[in-house]
Protein backbone atom coordinates (compact mmCIF):
# COMPACT_ATOMS: atom_id res chain seq x y z
CA UNK A 1 0.00 0.00 0.00
CA UNK A 2 2.73 2.48 0.98
CA UNK A 3 4.66 1.87 -2.26
CA UNK A 4 1.57 2.30 -4.43
CA UNK A 5 0.54 5.44 -2.53
CA UNK A 6 4.00 6.97 -3.02
CA UNK A 7 3.93 6.13 -6.74
CA UNK A 8 0.58 7.89 -7.05
CA UNK A 9 1.87 10.98 -5.21
CA UNK A 10 4.87 11.11 -7.59
CA UNK A 11 2.56 10.86 -10.61
CA UNK A 12 0.36 13.66 -9.27
CA UNK A 13 3.37 15.88 -8.63
CA UNK A 14 4.37 15.31 -12.27
CA UNK A 15 0.85 16.19 -13.47
CA UNK A 16 0.51 19.27 -11.26
CA UNK A 17 4.02 20.66 -11.65
CA UNK A 18 3.37 22.56 -14.89
CA UNK A 19 -0.06 23.91 -13.93
CA UNK A 20 -0.16 27.64 -13.28
CA UNK A 21 -2.79 27.46 -10.53
CA UNK A 22 -2.78 24.35 -8.41
CA UNK A 23 -6.03 23.57 -6.62
CA UNK A 24 -6.05 22.21 -3.08
CA UNK A 25 -8.62 19.58 -3.99
CA UNK A 26 -7.78 18.00 -7.31
CA UNK A 27 -10.71 17.64 -9.75
CA UNK A 28 -11.77 14.31 -11.18
CA UNK A 29 -10.47 15.35 -14.61
CA UNK A 30 -6.95 15.05 -13.14
CA UNK A 31 -7.43 12.17 -10.69
CA UNK A 32 -8.97 9.97 -13.38
CA UNK A 33 -5.68 10.12 -15.35
CA UNK A 34 -3.99 7.85 -12.80
CA UNK A 35 -4.44 4.09 -13.07
CA UNK A 36 -4.10 2.24 -9.78
CA UNK A 37 -5.65 -0.39 -7.56
CA UNK A 38 -6.07 2.16 -4.76
CA UNK A 39 -9.58 3.30 -3.95
CA UNK A 40 -10.86 6.60 -5.37
CA UNK A 41 -10.77 7.94 -1.83
CA UNK A 42 -7.07 7.02 -1.43
CA UNK A 43 -6.27 8.52 -4.85
CA UNK A 44 -7.95 11.79 -3.83
CA UNK A 45 -5.96 11.79 -0.60
CA UNK A 46 -2.68 11.26 -2.51
CA UNK A 47 -3.64 14.03 -4.95
CA UNK A 48 -4.29 16.45 -2.10
CA UNK A 49 -0.92 15.61 -0.56
CA UNK A 50 0.83 16.12 -3.92
CA UNK A 51 -0.95 19.45 -4.33
CA UNK A 52 0.39 20.61 -0.97
CA UNK A 53 3.92 19.52 -1.91
CA UNK A 54 3.87 21.37 -5.24
CA UNK A 55 2.25 24.52 -3.83
CA UNK A 56 4.74 24.60 -0.95
CA UNK A 57 7.69 24.23 -3.30
CA UNK A 58 6.53 27.01 -5.61
CA UNK A 59 5.53 29.51 -2.92
CA UNK A 60 9.12 30.39 -1.96
CA UNK A 61 9.88 31.75 -5.42
CA UNK A 62 6.60 33.69 -5.46
CA UNK A 63 7.54 35.30 -2.14
CA UNK A 64 10.90 36.35 -3.56
CA UNK A 65 9.16 38.03 -6.53
CA UNK A 66 6.84 39.85 -4.14
CA UNK A 67 9.78 41.16 -2.08
CA UNK A 68 11.71 42.18 -5.23
CA UNK A 69 8.71 44.20 -6.40
CA UNK A 70 8.30 45.76 -2.95
CA UNK A 71 12.00 46.74 -2.81
CA UNK A 72 11.84 48.29 -6.28
CA UNK A 73 8.78 50.34 -5.32
CA UNK A 74 10.55 51.51 -2.15
CA UNK A 75 13.57 52.61 -4.21
CA UNK A 76 15.90 50.02 -2.69
CA UNK A 77 17.27 48.97 -6.07
CA UNK A 78 20.55 47.47 -4.82
CA UNK A 79 18.73 45.05 -2.48
CA UNK A 80 16.22 44.29 -5.23
CA UNK A 81 19.01 43.45 -7.72
CA UNK A 82 20.70 41.20 -5.15
CA UNK A 83 17.46 39.30 -4.48
CA UNK A 84 16.73 39.17 -8.24
CA UNK A 85 20.14 37.52 -8.70
CA UNK A 86 19.24 34.93 -6.05
CA UNK A 87 15.88 34.41 -7.74
CA UNK A 88 17.52 33.93 -11.15
CA UNK A 89 20.13 31.44 -9.90
CA UNK A 90 17.79 29.39 -7.68
CA UNK A 91 15.24 28.03 -10.08
CA UNK A 92 12.82 25.72 -8.37
CA UNK A 93 13.02 22.09 -9.27
CA UNK A 94 10.48 19.37 -8.95
CA UNK A 95 10.75 17.81 -5.49
CA UNK A 96 11.98 14.25 -5.07
CA UNK A 97 9.46 12.43 -2.94
CA UNK A 98 10.81 8.91 -2.63
CA UNK A 99 10.36 8.85 1.14
CA UNK A 100 6.99 10.57 1.43
CA UNK A 101 4.81 9.26 4.21
CA UNK A 102 1.15 8.53 3.52
CA UNK A 103 -0.95 11.18 5.21
CA UNK A 104 -4.19 9.41 6.01
CA UNK A 105 -7.20 11.00 7.68
CA UNK A 106 -10.15 9.61 9.61
CA UNK A 107 -11.74 8.25 6.41
CA UNK A 108 -9.04 5.55 6.39
CA UNK A 109 -7.88 5.23 9.99
CA UNK A 110 -9.42 3.88 13.15
CA UNK A 111 -7.21 3.85 16.26
CA UNK A 112 -8.17 1.38 18.97
CA UNK A 113 -6.42 1.90 22.33
CA UNK A 114 -8.79 -0.35 24.27
CA UNK A 115 -7.76 -3.90 23.53
CA UNK A 116 -6.83 -6.86 25.70
CA UNK A 117 -3.80 -8.20 23.83
CA UNK A 118 -0.07 -7.91 24.30
CA UNK A 119 -0.14 -4.75 22.17
CA UNK A 120 -1.21 -1.35 23.46
CA UNK A 121 -3.32 -0.57 20.45
CA UNK A 122 -4.29 -1.33 16.90
CA UNK A 123 -4.70 0.83 13.85
CA UNK A 124 -7.24 -0.37 11.30
CA UNK A 125 -6.80 0.93 7.77
CA UNK A 126 -9.78 0.59 5.46
CA UNK A 127 -11.03 2.13 2.19
CA UNK A 128 -7.56 1.83 0.71
CA UNK A 129 -8.42 -0.32 -2.30
CA UNK A 130 -9.01 -3.94 -3.38
CA UNK A 131 -11.28 -4.36 -0.35
CA UNK A 132 -8.18 -4.51 1.85
CA UNK A 133 -8.42 -3.94 5.55
CA UNK A 134 -5.15 -3.79 7.47
CA UNK A 135 -4.81 -4.21 11.24
CA UNK A 136 -1.50 -2.84 12.51
CA UNK A 137 -0.56 -3.46 16.14
CA UNK A 138 1.56 -0.95 18.05
CA UNK A 139 3.12 -0.37 21.44
CA UNK A 140 2.89 2.98 23.21
CA UNK A 141 6.05 4.65 24.41
CA UNK A 142 6.90 7.33 26.95
CA UNK A 143 6.44 10.28 24.59
CA UNK A 144 3.14 8.91 23.24
CA UNK A 145 1.78 8.57 26.79
CA UNK A 146 2.90 12.11 27.68
CA UNK A 147 1.23 13.54 24.58
CA UNK A 148 -1.92 11.54 25.28
CA UNK A 149 -2.11 13.02 28.80
CA UNK A 150 -1.40 16.57 27.56
CA UNK A 151 -3.49 16.67 24.41
CA UNK A 152 -6.02 14.87 22.27
CA UNK A 153 -5.11 12.17 19.76
CA UNK A 154 -6.07 13.29 16.26
CA UNK A 155 -7.83 10.86 13.97
CA UNK A 156 -5.24 10.94 11.17
CA UNK A 157 -1.79 9.37 10.95
CA UNK A 158 1.33 9.43 8.81
CA UNK A 159 2.32 6.00 7.62
CA UNK A 160 5.60 4.75 6.16
CA UNK A 161 6.89 1.20 5.74
CA UNK A 162 8.54 1.20 9.15
CA UNK A 163 6.79 3.94 11.15
CA UNK A 164 3.46 5.30 12.18
CA UNK A 165 3.35 8.92 13.26
CA UNK A 166 0.46 9.91 15.46
CA UNK A 167 -0.66 13.52 15.63
CA UNK A 168 -1.98 15.26 18.71
CA UNK A 169 -4.00 18.41 19.28
CA UNK A 170 -2.34 20.26 22.13
CA UNK A 171 -3.93 23.05 24.15
CA UNK A 172 -2.57 26.50 23.46
CA UNK A 173 -0.79 27.29 26.73
CA UNK A 174 -0.53 30.99 25.94
CA UNK A 175 -4.26 31.43 25.42
CA UNK A 176 -5.03 29.55 28.66
CA UNK A 177 -2.58 31.74 30.59
CA UNK A 178 -4.04 34.85 28.95
CA UNK A 179 -7.60 33.74 29.77
CA UNK A 180 -6.79 33.05 33.42
CA UNK A 181 -4.93 36.37 33.62
CA UNK A 182 -8.00 38.22 32.28
CA UNK A 183 -10.28 36.37 34.69
CA UNK A 184 -8.16 37.32 37.69
CA UNK A 185 -8.44 41.05 36.92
Amino acid sequence: FVDEYRNIVVKFVDLLWDLEKIPTLIPKSITSQIQTWLSARAVQCAAKQASGIVRGTQIKQKRRLFVIDKLNKAGQFKKARKLQSIYNTNKISKPKINDTECELDERFVKVDLNNKTSFDGYITLSSIGNKLKLHIPFKKHKHFNKMLQTGTLKKGIRLSKNNITFMFELPDVRSEEHTSELQSR
